[in-house]
């Protein structure tokens, strides 16, 4: 019965985000956003080759940890 509520609170809460929020006015230098730009794609860039590269490490460390973790529930 809560969880029917909860679809209609969320709408509630963000619509008063919403219309309640203050501009601020802000001045973001073009040239400051360009060199986030130019920092965060080559670090998602590495991160995504990492994955790549790890991906079959990582699932096995993932699976091995699950499997030992249900040995201990079984037992």
């Amino acid at each position: 019965m809560k969880f029917r509520r909860f679809p209609t609170t969320f709408v509630v809460c963000c619509l008063c985000l919403l219309f309640v929020t203050i501009p601020a006015y802000g001045y973001t230098d073009p040239n400051t956003v360009g060199l986030i730009s130019q920092v965060l794609t080559p670090l998602l860039i590495v991160l995504g080759a990492g994955v790549t590269f790890l991906r079959k490490g990582v699932a096995d460390a993932f699976s091995a940890v699950s499997r030992r973790l249900r040995r201990r529930s079984d037992a």
